[in-house]
């Protein structure tokens, strides 16, 4: 992309720009880019040009002052808005921010690109309202250092001290409901599989991902089908989550097409055959290779 694209601004990338400017002068951008990245944090996107520029924001303060090598990947799946205009200017201002384009074909194909194409020790996705606190970043990789393949933030499973979920009576029935029906068609033990906060160890990620099917909402579902089957440890990890406006889901009618997916996943892997190992081979393959789409 040129620099003749970003001239011609509108009022949200010169926001954006003037912010970029700003968080500069605190923690510095544009640092050398190290080979062994500890974090890839994978934003799909789509139609995100309200809520991105803050989540990106934050995101590239949390993890410099965290001293955290990481790079941030912005999945976006086909944007008709300004989220790749903004993505390009991300692109140039920070070194460690990458951005990957699509047609858009659903949430569930833009973080598989961007998994895929992540380089860290460990990723991350999660979504670009913010809805869940960066901080709750160090609980997921606490839990990865510890032993496990996957940590999911859970906005059910309990714990002693306090977290805060803050979502509408008619979001937790309609959630309660689903998972109902996803512990019939496909996966059980998982008490939260919707919440847009997940963290693999890059092998993991690379042997579920390069698995899935499911390019819509009911992805992450089939994702923990994809772990189970292939023997990984995954744990539920209490997260803080605030919901945020902007939602893409439609509580109807993407609840409908999700429960139609889910009742297709076990067919749909009905031959599957790989093991973690075999996939562990895949992964030592592709190390430096090409974009995944």
């Amino acid at each position: 992309m040129n620099g003749t694209f970003l001239e011609i601004a509108s009022p949200v990338i010169e926001e954006t720009r003037s912010n970029l400017g700003q968080l500069g002068s605190v923690v510095g951008l544009k640092p050398v880019t190290r080979a062994d990245i500890y974090l890839s944090i994978v934003i799909p996107a789509y139609n995100e040009q309200a809520r991105l520029p803050r989540t990106v924001l934050e995101t590239l303060h949390f993890c410099t002052t965290q001293n955290l090598n990481f790079e941030l990947i912005i999945a976006d799946d086909g944007s008709r808005d300004e989220t790749l205009a903004l993505t390009r200017l991300f692109e140039e201002s920070d070194s460690r921010i990458h951005g990957l384009t699509c047609p858009h074909l659903g949430k569930g194909s833009a973080v598989r690109m961007g998994m895929l194409n992540a380089k860290g020790r460990y990723v991350l996705f999660m979504d670009a309202d913010g809805a869940t606190p960066l901080t709750e970043i160090l609980k997921l990789l606490a839990a990865l250092e510890e032993g496990s393949d996957v940590a999911v933030g859970s906005r059910v499973v309990h714990q002693t001290h306090a977290v805060e979920v803050t979502r509408s009576v008619h979001r937790r029935l309609i959630g309660r409901a689903f998972s109902f029906f996803v512990s019939l068609f496909a996966v059980e033990g998982i008490a939260d599989t919707q919440c847009g906060f997940k963290m693999f160890r890059r092998d993991a990620a690379l042997a579920i991902f390069s698995l899935q099917k499911t390019v819509g909402f009911a992805f992450d579902v089939e994702i923990f089908f994809l772990a189970k089957r292939l023997s990984l440890a995954v744990v539920e990890i209490p997260v803080n989550w605030v919901a945020q406006p902007g939602s893409k889901v439609n509580l109807v009618t993407d609840s409908v097409k999700m429960l139609w997916d889910i009742s297709l996943i076990r067919w749909l892997h009905r031959n599957f055959q790989p093991t973690l190992p075999a996939v562990r081979q895949f992964s030592r393959s592709v190390d430096g290779g090409s974009e995944v789409s």
